[in-house]
């Protein structure tokens, strides 16, 4: 498993660019990104559906180590 930041660092997208491209507020997806974040599962699923289509997998919530939903 890998955390948030690593899954994002892996499809080479910025802070910025994750939060753009999801169309969530970039202050919510650094809180996340930095570790103990929470994020509420929505948003949660819409950086996720990103980071898939970027990196062609498949990774469930689940799979991210040290995120919290709220």
């Amino acid at each position: 498993m890998a955390t948030l930041r690593e899954i994002r660092e892996e499809a080479g997208l910025s802070v910025s660019e994750l939060a753009k491209r999801a169309e969530v507020d970039y202050k919510t997806v650094k809180k996340a990104d930095e570790s103990g974040g929470s994020i509420h599962r929505f948003k949660a699923l819409a950086l996720l559906k990103v980071l898939n289509q970027e990196l062609g997998t498949e990774h469930e919530l689940e799979d991210i180590d040290g995120l919290r939903l709220h």
